[in-house]
C-alpha cells in the first residue's frame, strides 16, 4: 500500500502541466541516468540475460486467470515490494515511482531526442519498458519464472477484477473512471484495420522528422485501440503524464506487445523496418538493480531470446462471433448519434454496432490530414464518417471509417503536433476511386460519450482535409 507521500507525489504528476516550468520539474524527480553512466558501466540486453536463467517465461492473459492463481499473488507481491521501494525513497531508482517517472520523462516531453510517441519508437520502446520492469519484478521476489500479464480486451472487454478492490490490492488505482461493470465500446478494439496495413509505417508509425522538422505521424494502431482504451479507462491512463503509475497500464501494454507480434505472424509480407535508424536507435533504462541500461532496437524484436513468449496471438472473440483479421465492426450513425449515452452493457452496444465482412483484396489505407485547432477539447475521441455528395448526413449516405483517440501532446521542438492531426484510416476501393478521381467527401467526427467526461454530442465536420494514398 502506497503511503501518503507517494499517494501526493501522484496526484502531482498527473496534474502538473505538460510545458517548460512542468517539464522542468520531471528531472529533480528521476535519477539522472546520464550522471550515474559516467562512474559505472552501463548494462544491456547481452548481459542482463547472461545473468538469468536461459528460461522463456511465458506471459498469460491476466483475465483468464482466477483471484486466487499463485502467478497472480506472485505478481502482487513484487508490485507490492517495488511500491514499499518507493514509499521509503521515492527516487529509489528499481521503485515503482521511478519506474512510472521513466514513461512520464519518455512519453509526455517536449524534447525531441526523448521523445518516443507518434513515430516508428513507439512499440519498440515500449516493449523494452515493459521487458525491464518484468526483470525487476522477478528480481523483487527472487523468482526468475515470474512474468508480466497482458489484459486481452478482446475476449474480456472490462477491466478485470483483478485490478480493482481498494489500496489493498497492488494492481488497484483510484483515479480510473471507468467503472467494473462498463463494456469497452467494440469498435474501441476494432483490430481488422491495424492486422491489415501492409507497412510498417501505416501499422506502426513513421520515421521521427529529422531535429524536429517535418511531420510527426503515428500509426494506425496507436491512434485507434491504443489510445481508445487509455481513454476509456480514464483518469491516470487518460493522459502520458502518469499513465505509467496505474498497474493496469503493463496490461494494456503487454496486450498491445502482443499485438506487435500478431501484426509481424498474419502475412509474410509484414516486416519490422531494415533501416539502421530504427534498428540502432539507443533507449535508456534502468535494470532490476537501478543500475543504468542501454538498449538498441535491434536486441529487442526477438521476445524469446529477451526471456518471454505470449501464451497465444488470438485476438478474436471466444465465442468465434469476430475475426479480427476478416471482420469490421460497423457502428450505425444514426444509433450512434442518437444514443447519447454512455453504453454499459454488451445489450447496448449490440444495438449500436454491428459485423462486416471485409474484402481483403479490396481494403486499403489512406493518410487523413486536417488542423488540429478544429477539435474542440483533447482527449478527443471520435467515430469518423465520410459523407459522399452534397446530402446531410443519415444512415443511408454516411460510411463509417473508424473510431479514434486523439490525444493532447505539446510540440516536439519545432514539430508539427501542436498544427497538424494526421489520421491513418482504411478505405474500400470505391472510396480510393472517389479520392483518385477527386470526388468531394465531407469528413464528420461523431464524438464518442465515455464514462466522467463531459462530451458533447453534436457531430463536427471538419474543414480543409487532404488525403494521402499510403
Amino acid at each position: 500500500m502506497e503511503n501518503k507521500n507517494s499517494n501526493d507525489r501522484r496526484r502531482f504528476l498527473k496534474n502538473m502541466t505538460i510545458g517548460t516550468a512542468g517539464l522542468a520539474a520531471i528531472p529533480g524527480l528521476l535519477t539522472s541516468c546520464k550522471a550515474e553512466a559516467k562512474e559505472k558501466e552501463t548494462s544491456t540486453v547481452n548481459q542482463a540475460m547472461q545473468t538469468k536463467s536461459s528460461s522463456v517465461v511465458t506471459r498469460k492473459n491476466i483475465a483468464s486467470l482466477s483471484k486466487d492463481d499463485p502467478e497472480l499473488k506472485l505478481l502482487r507481491d513484487a508490485v507490492a515490494i517495488l511500491r514499499k521501494r518507493s514509499a521509503d525513497w521515492p527516487l529509489d531508482p528499481a521503485g515503482w515511482s521511478e519506474n512510472g517517472a521513466l514513461h512520464t520523462k519518455f512519453c509526455a516531453t517536449i524534447e525531441f531526442t526523448y521523445q518516443v510517441h507518434y513515430s516508428w519508437y513507439v512499440w519498440p520502446w515500449h516493449r523494452a519498458y515493459l521487458w525491464t520492469l518484468e526483470k525487476k519484478l522477478q528480481d523483487a521476489v527472487r523468482e526468475p519464472q515470474l512474468a508480466l500479464h497482458y489484459w486481452d480486451w478482446t475476449k474480456h472487454p472490462k477491466i478485470p477484477g483483478h485490478y480493482q478492490g481498494d489500496e489493498t490490492n497492488p494492481l488497484f488505482n483510484d483515479t480510473r473512471l471507468a467503472e467494473p461493470n462498463d463494456i469497452i465500446p467494440f469498435d474501441f478494439i476494432n483490430l481488422g484495420p491495424a492486422l491489415r496495413s501492409k507497412k510498417f509505417n501505416t501499422f506502426g508509425g513513421y520515421p521521427f522528422p529529422y531535429q524536429g522538422k517535418g511531420p510527426q505521424i503515428d500509426g494506425i494502431a496507436e491512434q485507434s485501440f491504443h489510445n481508445n482504451i487509455h481513454n476509456w479507462i480514464g483518469g491516470e491512463m487518460a493522459g502520458f503524464v502518469a499513465a505509467g503509475y496505474d498497474p493496469i497500464f503493463y496490461g494494456h501494454h503487454g496486450n498491445c506487445d502482443r499485438f506487435w507480434q500478431a501484426w509481424l505472424n498474419a502475412d509474410p509480407a509484414h516486416r519490422n523496418p531494415t533501416d539502421s535508424e530504427w534498428l540502432e536507435k539507443t533507449f535508456y533504462f534502468t535494470d532490476e538493480k537501478g543500475k543504468p541500461m542501454e538498449l538498441k532496437i535491434r536486441d529487442i524484436l526477438d521476445t524469446e531470446k529477451l526471456g518471454y513468449r505470449f501464451a497465444d496471438l488470438d485476438f478474436n472473440n471466444e465465442d468465434g462471433s469476430y475475426n479480427s483479421l476478416e471482420d469490421k465492426v460497423v457502428p450505425s450513425y444514426e444509433l450512434v448519434k442518437a444514443s447519447g449515452i454512455y453504453n454499459t452493457s454488451i445489450e447496448e452496444e449490440q444495438k449500436v454496432q454491428s459485423l462486416e465482412k471485409v474484402n481483403l483484396d479490396e481494403a486499403s489505407h489512406v493518410l487523413l490530414k486536417f488542423k488540429r485547432a478544429q477539435l474542440p477539447y483533447m482527449p478527443y475521441c471520435t467515430r469518423v464518417f465520410f459523407l459522399f455528395g452534397n446530402n446531410k448526413p443519415s444512415k443511408d449516405n454516411c460510411k463509417y471509417i473508424g473510431t479514434f483517440t486523439i490525444l493532447p501532446i505539446v510540440s516536439a521542438e519545432g514539430g508539427k503536433l501542436e498544427k497538424d492531426v494526421y489520421m491513418h484510416v482504411e478505405i474500400t476501393s470505391s472510396i480510393r476511386n472517389q479520392i483518385d478521381t477527386g470526388g468531394e467527401i465531407k469528413v464528420f467526427f461523431e464524438p464518442v460519450q465515455v464514462r466522467g467526461r463531459n462530451i458533447p454530442d453534436e457531430p463536427l465536420q471538419i474543414e480543409g482535409v487532404t488525403f494521402s494514398l499510403v
